[in-house]
């Protein structure tokens, strides 16, 4: 039996809020954090991420993140995972992603999401 590393375990717990309590995902990242979705620019501290994040969640009445596959080297963390967004119209898909995360000081410093957002950002798939 494998046992998951802080950082893996991290990273879960952030996806898990992410699905259930987009405060506490906040909660999860350093002052300083950089984040960064498919081909967007940086984002760079808590406050930027969380209006970034705001913005693109307009459409999304919820979502679920199912971990695929995980690793693990030194303080980074990468998942692979299936993401199920449900938009106000009702309308639900999955979408295929790798997010890339590094810990330091139990804060997520570096979160990176490898994803065609664009699905969600028109808002429909169609």
């Amino acid at each position: 039996m494998t046992t998951a590393t802080t950082e893996v375990e991290t990273t879960r717990k952030l996806l898990e809020a992410a699905d259930t309590d987009i405060a506490a995902f906040f909660d999860f990242f350093s002052d300083d954090c950089v984040f960064r979705m498919g081909n967007n620019a940086p984002v760079i501290g808590k406050s930027a991420i969380q209006a970034w994040v705001a913005q693109y969640l307009t459409s999304v009445v919820s979502m679920r993140h199912e971990i695929l596959e995980e690793w693990s080297e030194g303080n980074v963390a990468a998942l692979r995972v299936e993401v199920t967004y449900t938009l106000q119209n009702g309308e639900s898909f999955t979408l295929p992603a790798v997010t890339r995360t590094r810990v330091e000081n139990n804060k997520v410093t570096e979160y990176l999401i490898f994803i065609d957002p664009s699905p969600v950002v028109s808002g429909s798939t169609k």
